[in-house]
């Protein structure tokens, strides 16, 4: 098999797999894949009426149903946080794809995650988010090619190093306040040059009156 095309996101809900996702498939011109959204489009059903209607086991088996068919080329794959689980799921993305880990601390995790259940997370009776993070977190580090630490990075921070570690050339910052600036310059310089050639006709014009109105006067 050649170089894959296809890179997946994993980690934990709110570890920004959709906003690193669709921003590095920008950069990279790559398509963007929301494995969530297959499964909801294929089901024809929101997430959280599926694990309310198949419970959490019955909705990971078709998470990694899904996400073991998956066929796609050139693109950014973000799949749901527990894909993890699925053993079919993920050794076919680590067959079409370079799995990549965006690792976050869990009180990062916990201030950014409102409502488990309307983002899709499947909790077993009396288990807790933290129980979650400790119980995925090896799952991540053990299937992915490369981890990425987000702590204290922005997004673009976090978008060069991936590209960095895949190999991909920086995308060189627009310098646009320099463009401004010579711009600026450019039109000064025009005004000036437009106002020296009209200003001298302007004066020659108003002194060739002035001589006319002297003369006239003198004649009277």
């Amino acid at each position: 098999m050649g170089r894959k095309t296809n890179i997946t996101l994993i980690g934990m809900p709110a570890s920004g797999k959709s906003s690193v996702g669709i921003v590095l498939a920008k950069r990279l011109g790559k398509k963007f894949v929301d494995t969530d959204i297959v499964i909801q489009e294929r089901y024809g059903k929101l997430l959280k009426e599926l694990i309310k209607e198949y419970g959490d086991d019955g909705f990971r088996k078709i998470e990694d149903e899904v996400n073991a068919s998956l066929d796609v080329t050139n693109s950014i794959i973000s799949p749901g946080g527990s894909v993890v689980y699925g053993t079919k799921a993920m050794e076919h993305l680590k067959e079409i794809s370079v799995v990549i880990y965006l690792e976050l601390s869990y009180t990062a995790i916990k201030s950014r995650l409102g409502d488990l259940r309307e983002r899709g997370i499947t909790l077993k009776e009396g288990q807790t988010l933290k129980d979650l993070y400790l119980e995925r977190t090896p799952l991540y580090e053990k299937y992915a090619d490369i981890t990425v630490n987000e702590m204290k990075k922005t997004l673009a921070n976090t978008i060069d190093e991936i590209c960095e570690m895949l190999g991909e050339k920086p995308r060189k910052k627009r310098n646009f306040k320099g463009r401004r600036l010579s711009k600026a310059k450019s039109k000064e310089k025009t005004v000036k040059e437009r106002n020296g050639k009209d200003g001298n006709s302007f004066k020659s014009g108003i002194q060739g009156k002035n001589k006319k109105r002297y003369f006239k006067k003198n004649e009277n």
